[in-house]
């Protein structure tokens, strides 16, 4: 069942921009009982065309008899998630869904011979090898992988239509297409693999995905599975901006140095501009030996590795990052360089809308004006819909959040000490446990669990005195603001502080921050905890160690 679950979420996603009347399709059902793993999971869960990470959840409101009714907005036939379950809905049609444990039945107003119960009854194959796993491969073993599985992946679906010839030919174009899509969505996972370890420099696994995959999207992409925004977004980011054997960001610093000789005054202290003119032309020179075949001791041992560090730490460039404007910059600079990329038109325009709406979902805010001036670029009406309703939203959001859980940083003006500034937070939560969260809005695990479990979490620990401190890392006050408001974690017990990148940089070594997110407990006595400290997705076990605290 779960193998079902997993099949469908890569199914199909929203197709924006053609002539629909019906835009929504109305979800009834009723929640007999569910396995323990998904009781926390009451939502319903559906994609955009544009989409590269993360679903959008609504949560699932029960009556007496646990029944639940939703309309879900769509304009084709989309992969909806209802509760652990995903299904091919269509819009315009009503659907009728029981859960009882892990089994399932659903009816259809389109009736049994709709792509849904196609779909439902013969699950197409999907990829079943684990690509992310082969990082210490090479390309060339990787392909050779890849080309086994897409030939076993075609003689699956090939059975199926033996045993079933009378099934349509949308199911058969879905199962050719989707089964290359969820191949696909296992190679782009490469981009984030060296190529020190890649061994390949003639591009022939991007090129197969480009003849493969690439040419062939057409209309309506949601034959090409949910993952495509993904897909396209990491292989645009490929092609523009390769990865190189060196773990710096060279392209941020590159345009992050050039933003700042741009600025007419100084942008730190010893930031002069002829600093900055011989940082750059260090960068040049580093960025030229990492291109080289010199051995990796002389890339460690260059002086411009040892500079970045320390420019990273500045203030002013730390701004830089954290507020977006480096990703602006490159983000619009790789928007016009798509015209340059060898695939058709319209998959051109897919690619720029969906590098505009994923710069959205990253930093969880509204587009920056250099962005926003580029929306225009996108020729597809239903894409530039979305981007523009998008950013609405967050501009919208910004504005709604409840002031009263925001904190100032003034009154910590001054500090510089990890545990000074640490415990001046929490000082107003004497006697009262607190559950601290370190996380950021470029944290796609961190946003997870906020949206998902903050609420169970809280109601779980209803009745003991617990305070919820949100400390953000390394994020814009706008992303911060309207995450905050549309995940709704305000109230009177919530806490959130968005400190200046040294603070948080002190804060976070004090407590023992080494990833995101982070989750601690300090006690009624101050005590922190570092060990065992359960994550908001198993709001029992965070109930149970802070009962196990209070009878110590």
């Amino acid at each position: 069942m779960k193998k079902f679950s997993i099949t469908l979420l890569l199914a199909f996603v929203v197709i924006a921009g053609q002539a629909q009347t019906q835009t929504s399709a109305l979800i009834r059902g009723r929640i007999v009982d569910l396995p323990e793993w998904a009781r926390n999971q009451l939502t319903i869960d559906y994609y955009n065309p544009l989409q590269a990470y993360f679903p959008t959840w609504l949560p699932l409101q029960l009556d007496s008899l646990r029944r639940f009714e939703v309309e879900v907005p769509m304009t084709d036939i989309s992969p909806v998630g209802i509760v652990y379950k995903w299904f091919l809905l269509k819009p315009g049609e009503t659907y009728d869904v029981e859960l009882d444990g892990e089994s399932i039945r659903l009816t259809s107003s389109g009736g049994e011979g709709s792509l849904t119960n196609e779909v439902l009854n013969h699950e197409p194959a999907v990829c079943d090898v684990d690509f992310y796993n082969m990082k210490d491969k090479t390309d060339a073993f990787v392909m050779d992988v890849a080309e086994k599985e897409l030939k076993r992946l075609e003689a699956a679906n090939d059975s199926i239509l033996k045993a079933n010839p009378n099934l349509s030919q949308q199911w058969r174009e879905y199962a050719e297409n989707n089964a290359l899509a969820s191949l696909a969505d296992e190679l782009v996972q490469r981009y984030f693999t060296k190529p020190s370890v890649r061994q390949s420099t003639d591009g022939k696994l991007w090129q197969w995905l480009h003849d493969n995959f690439i040419c062939r999207l057409h209309r309506p992409y949601s034959l090409f599975g949910e993952r495509l925004g993904y897909i396209m977004l990491f292989y645009v980011k490929e092609l523009l901006d390769p990865r190189t054997r060196s773990d710096l960001n060279l392209r941020g610093f590159d345009t992050a140095i050039g933003i700042a000789l741009e600025t007419s005054s100084k942008p730190s202290k010893g930031g002069e501009n002829d600093d900055l003119k011989t940082l750059r032309t260090m960068l040049q020179e580093y960025k030229a030996l990492v291109e080289s075949d010199v051995p990796d001791s002389v890339l460690t041992s260059h002086p411009f590795v040892e500079a970045a560090e320390k420019l990273y730490t500045e203030p002013y460039f730390k701004e830089l990052f954290k507020s977006g404007v480096v990703s602006e910059r490159t983000t619009a600079e790789d928007i016009k360089r798509v015209a340059s990329l060898d695939m058709p038109e319209d998959v051109r325009d897919y690619a720029r809308a969906v590098l505009l709406y994923s710069e959205m979902e990253q930093y969880h805010a509204p587009l920056r004006p250099a962005l926003l001036n580029l929306v225009n670029e996108v020729k597809d009406d239903g894409f530039r819909k979305l981007i523009l309703e998008q950013d609405k939203h967050y501009r919208d959001l910004a504005k709604q959040t409840d002031e009263k859980s925001l904190m100032p940083n003034e009154p910590l003006a001054g500090l510089t000490d990890g545990k000074d500034i640490f415990e001046k937070i929490v000082e107003p939560f004497r006697e009262r446990f607190v559950y601290v969260d370190v996380w950021g809005t470029w944290c796609g695990p961190c946003k997870l669990d906020l949206q998902m479990n903050t609420k169970a979490l809280h109601k779980a620990l209803a009745d003991l005195p617990v305070t919820y401190l949100y400390l953000c890392n390394g994020s814009p006050a706008d992303a911060w603001r309207s995450t905050i408001a549309e995940y709704q974690l305000t109230g009177e017990h919530s806490t959130h502080y968005n400190l200046p990148a040294v603070q948080q940089s002190a804060v976070e070594q004090y407590i023992g921050v080494r990833g995101f997110p982070t989750y601690r407990i300090i006690t009624p006595d101050g005590t922190i905890i570092k060990d065992d400290v359960p994550r908001p997705s198993n709001p029992e076990a965070v109930r149970k160690r802070m009962l196990e605290l209070m009878n110590k």
